[in-house]
């Protein structure tokens, strides 16, 4: 795409011409054409920046948030499979501000080498608490309900626009933006707020980001890239809550099944004498064969038998060295779901604590080092966990194994010559990929991944669990 047909097609009809944001990234995938990027980032700018400013104190902070959200699409854009990637920004750019804002208010003022910064004075408006609930709240939504609002709300485009941009007929989306906006206004009201008529106020991004977003193809600041990678560890289609409550679906569905082959058939009805007899029943059809597999372990056919007969033949980890190092069972009754999470953290105090390790003045400036990586390897577990609390998003699993793989090699450059220092950070470290591994396999039982997934979740478990070995002194 030249950029002459851009400047056309802005002047024209900036947000609803007739190329889609599908057909853009494709293009910018292929040829990497900045012409296409900077249309997408035009479309979406707005929705963005309202999603950043609203949950972020400052400018300057909702400006990182909002080029972070724009790499992420420049990293990520293969993986967009929607016809419009406004749902998709909206979710990402809400995850980046709520990283930069967990971190801004984890961050230790007694860091080392940090310097005292002057918050620079900022007027709230009175219903900031609010809109900024209102933007958590949307990024909860489904795919499904959080277009059209962010679409029509956010981007100002009519009904009949974002049918066009969205492929669906225009009841369809008036119909879900209605649902949408009613779960909005309950949630706000069960948060103790009064949502107002208009509940989300379109926000116009200022002009100098745009070109700041188009230049992120050549290259991004170390920190964006930070806030990037937290916002896209934190940005997946599963999330915990979901997978709680498939699984306990799926064992309701089970009881039922059950319950009902112990029943008796019942008994056919007396016929009267000289009627003929009934037509015998059909035979019924034989049942679809499931889905060919591509390849072992790469697709995920739908049929329920055959992931039962897959999970019993390929989904079984391998016995654990340390099996009383267990985090703790979640329990689907269990009405204040935070009791878990408090358990979680006694149990680990070192990774969940947020007390940063203590420096003493015998450690050289290696150990001083290896300590403040140490230290910034749990806020950034903390922050992922935290979020994961408050969005239900769950991390992607390259990203979560990068990251505890990191605070165990600090941990062992450290202590490798104190056991007693090192065997209570690797034991929370098993506790920890035991969680995930947990959270992987019911992934597979809901056939969401391949049991690939669960083979890399136990692979990393046993790794830690090897150097645990080592540091007790077992051969």
């Amino acid at each position: 795409m030249s950029r002459r047909f851009l400047l056309r097609l802005l002047a024209a009809a900036p947000a609803t011409d007739h190329v889609s944001d599908a057909e853009l990234l494709r293009r910018f995938v292929v040829s990497n054409d900045p012409a296409a990027f900077e249309l997408i980032v035009r479309r979406h700018a707005d929705a963005v920046w309202a999603a950043c400013r609203r949950l972020l104190r400052s400018d300057t902070d909702a400006e990182d948030a909002f080029q972070a959200t724009f790499l992420a699409l420049i990293r990520k854009a293969c993986d967009v499979r929607t016809p419009c990637a406004g749902g998709w920004l909206y979710r990402v750019a809400v995850n980046a501000a709520l990283k930069l804002r967990e971190r801004n208010a984890r961050t230790p003022t007694t860091e080392p080498n940090q310097l005292d910064a002057t918050p620079v004075p900022h007027t709230e408006p009175p219903d900031a608490e609010a809109l900024a609930a209102v933007h958590e709240e949307l990024a909860r939504l489904s795919e499904r309900e959080r277009l059209p609002v962010v679409l029509c709300d956010l981007e100002g485009l009519s009904h009949a626009d974002a049918a066009k941009a969205l492929g669906w007929p225009v009841g369809t989306v008036s119909g879900r933006l209605s649902r949408a906006r009613a779960k909005l206004r309950e949630r706000l009201e069960r948060r103790g707020m009064a949502p107002s008529g208009v509940l989300i106020p379109a926000a116009v991004a200022p002009p100098h980001l745009i070109p700041n977003a188009r230049s992120l193809t050549a290259g991004a600041p170390p920190a964006i890239v930070s806030l990037t990678e937290g916002a896209l560890a934190m940005t997946t289609k599963t999330t915990w809550k979901w997978v709680a409550s498939v699984v306990m679906c799926v064992g309701l569905i089970g009881t039922g099944a059950a319950i009902g082959l112990t029943q008796p058939a019942p008994s056919p009805a007396p016929r009267l004498p000289g009627t003929p007899p009934p037509a015998p029943e059909p035979a019924p059809e034989p049942a679809p064969s499931p889905a060919k597999e591509k390849a072992a372990g790469d697709e995920w056919v739908a049929d329920p038998k055959s992931n039962a007969a897959r999970r019993d033949k390929a989904i079984k980890s391998p016995p654990s060295a340390f099996p009383r190092l267990v985090p703790p069972e979640p329990d689907p009754n269990d009405k204040n779901p935070e009791q878990r999470w408090e358990r979680f953290g006694k149990l680990c105090p070192r990774l969940l604590g947020g007390a940063a390790v203590a420096v003493t003045p015998a450690d050289d400036l290696l150990r001083k080092v290896l300590k403040a990586r140490l230290h910034q390897g749990t806020l950034e577990l903390r922050e992922i966990l935290e979020v994961t609390r408050i969005t239900g998003d769950l991390p992607q699993p390259p990203a979560m194994y990068e990251l505890l793989t990191d605070i165990r090699i600090a941990a062992i450059e450290l202590w490798a010559k104190e056991p007693k220092e090192l065997v209570p950070w690797l034991e929370e470290l098993v506790v920890m990929a035991k969680e995930f591994e947990r959270v992987q396999y019911h992934r597979i039982v809901t056939g969401v991944v391949t049991p690939r997934m669960l083979n890399a979740a136990a692979r990393h478990r046993l790794t830690v669990e090897a150097e645990l070995l080592k540091a007790k002194g077992r051969p």
